[in-house]
């Protein structure tokens, strides 16, 4: 089953009240990393309700799989605890990363099984500071 995961979200696409210019730039999604340029954003109340999680660079993805029931993602080294996530049938994902030291894991399920799994590095990222 295949998995497949980019970056290439219109550029007028509403992401919970920002566009894809708001929060990035130069994203390249590669076999196993993520690289490009997240931007500092403030009042991103559509991301979130706590107003600690509504400032600081955020990254949006897309995923789809042929075949799979539902696609998962889990960030790791996150400080919300969300754990593994699942997605909205549209595939879009938007993620508040905080250091680049952290991984984006999505997974493809099928049967209640897992059938395919990437992990991908963010350590090519840059994030901006406060402008």
């Amino acid at each position: 089953m295949s998995l497949s995961v980019d970056a290439d979200i219109a550029a007028g696409t509403d992401l919970l009240g920002k566009y894809v210019a708001d929060l990035q730039s130069g994203i390249t999604v590669g076999e196993n990393a993520i690289t490009g340029t997240l931007k500092y954003v403030t009042g991103y109340t559509g991301f979130s309700g706590d107003v600690a999680e509504q400032k600081g660079n955020y990254l949006a993805l897309h995923a789809s799989s042929s075949g799979a029931d539902s696609i998962t993602l889990e960030l790791i080294g996150g400080v919300s605890g969300r754990g593994e996530v699942t997605l909205d049938g549209d595939g879009l994902m938007i993620i508040r990363i905080s250091n680049i030291n952290q991984q984006v894991k999505i997974r493809a399920y099928k049967n209640g099984v897992v059938a395919n799994s990437r992990l991908y590095s963010l350590a090519g990222l840059t994030l901006q500071g406060v402008s």
